[in-house]
């Protein structure tokens, strides 16, 4: 873990990218505003041109800019990033992110504690803005069972913990949720925390799309199959129960229908719905 926040440990922000040059400068621009400003930050180009390198040439000195060969995906750009860090804190951001000023300043303090931190997010949908909570603490079996830490953009790792492991480069999905693993097992990390603040705006996209189950699905099963020996009979039901409940519009639909089947004319469809949307949105509020 690191040392008094008076140290003022660095940070290395590690942003793979690839062809999104507006995203990309929207995502550096939000560790440059951080309130916490001993930041390394370190952006791997994935692209087949020379427009995001261009698109990157204002920031000068404030960033490391380093071009891959040639596409190799995000999981390899982070493990570029990890080798070239000097920092003593680890973070990640996806291009298409955005971290909050606040959010450095936040995550070092619990980092006093704990080697690995996520934190809450928001994110829109629709014109509707959403906020979205995490589990205070995660344990290690927890994750197994659920992407408990979420997303790259959300999580600081302690620099000692992170360098010591890699992405999976040949996973097609999950590849975060597989580092978050790979560092609590090498380290014998018990419990994973929290910040308990809304510091990252991610970009989500569109999760209502039922296009989307398969590679969910895919998601679950090569975790499960690659950490099989890991799992306990209760972790193992609760993996699969959460992959079942990954794409929740895909669910809903297919209760709804067994529902319009089952229930029919004892107003079960109603009491249905409330029922899922409660059980699938509980970590989210909507203002």
């Amino acid at each position: 873990m690191v040392g008094a926040i008076n140290n003022r440990p660095l940070v290395s922000c590690i942003i793979p990218t690839k062809n999104r040059k507006d995203l990309v400068t929207r995502a550096v621009r939000s560790v440059l505003d951080q309130r916490y400003n001993n930041i390394e930050i370190i952006v791997i180009d994935d692209s087949t041109n020379d427009i995001t390198q261009k698109a990157l040439v204002p920031f000068g000195g404030q960033i490391r800019y380093i071009k891959n060969e040639k596409s190799r995906g995000a999981p390899y750009s982070r493990n570029i990033g990890l080798n070239e860090a000097q920092g003593d804190v680890i973070a990640f951001l996806d291009d298409d992110d955005i971290w909050l000023p606040e959010k450095t300043v936040i995550q070092l303090k619990w980092l006093e504690k704990y080697p690995l931190v996520t934190c809450n997010y928001t994110t829109e949908l629709k014109g509707r803005r959403y906020y979205v909570k995490y589990p205070e603490i995660v344990s290690y079996e927890d994750l197994l069972s659920f992407n408990g830490l979420g997303s790259c953009s959300f999580v600081m790792i302690d620099g000692k913990a992170a360098k010591d492991c890699l992405f999976d480069e040949n996973a097609k999905a999950g590849q975060d949720w597989d580092f978050w693993l790979t560092v609590m097992k090498t380290h014998s990390i018990e419990d994973a925390v929290n910040s308990n603040e809304y510091l990252v705006n991610y970009n989500s996209g569109d999760f209502s799309r039922i296009s989307n189950t398969n590679d969910i699905l895919t998601t679950f099963y090569a975790l499960y199959q690659k950490r099989r020996s890991e799992y306990t009979l209760n972790a193992t039901r609760c993996l699969f129960f959460n992959a079942l409940r990954g794409d929740e519009s895909l669910m809903l639909w297919i209760l709804l229908e067994w529902a319009k089947i089952k229930m029919k004319g004892k107003g079960g469809i109603f009491f249905l719905s409330k029922l899922v949307f409660k059980k699938f949105f509980r970590r989210i509020e909507m203002f």
